[in-house]
């Protein structure tokens, strides 16, 4: 086996251990929840917002929900991936299948610090969903403060 060979062998095994790994962290297999699939999930801190990136390529625009969780902290990305056939009818086997199609779920907690959740813009481009998280202003007056001057 050539060196790029095992190497590639080698991330395909580590992905899948991953995956597996995420799975029994969270205490019940995908199959078990009824989810087939997760998309990858990139969270970027800025000085002024997150940036969440979600990989879904294939996805419609009208089959993306994202709702923020107040009491998680959380976005929540739903959507559904559904599968075309790109084949002429031709097709007499399958000897990869590494593409999930479906229903996802993913629930991304955000750091403790607060946010602008009336703000929070999305865009989908090029297969990935980016959502910018802004955060709320620590010095933002939220009431009146009266001095006095003896």
């Amino acid at each position: 086996m050539a060196r790029r060979e095992v190497d590639e062998w080698f991330w395909q095994v580590g992905s899948e251990l991953h995956r597996i790994s995420e799975e029994l962290a969270s205490g019940r297999p995908k199959v078990a929840s009824g989810r087939a699939w997760e998309p990858r999930i990139d969270l970027i801190e800025e000085e002024t917002r997150f940036l969440l990136k979600a990989e879904i390529a294939g996805v419609k625009g009208d089959e993306i929900q994202l709702l923020y969780l107040p009491e998680q902290h959380s976005l929540l990305l739903r959507g559904y991936r559904d599968e075309e056939d790109y084949s002429d009818g031709m097709r007499t086997g399958i000897h990869q299948l590494e593409i999930f199609y479906g229903e996802f779920q993913k629930e991304v907690r955000l750091p403790n610090i607060p946010i602008d959740p009336a703000n929070i813009k999305a865009q989908y481009r090029n297969g990935f969903l980016l959502v910018t998280i802004p955060k709320l202003d620590q010095f933002t007056v939220t009431g009146t403060i009266t001095f006095k001057s003896n």
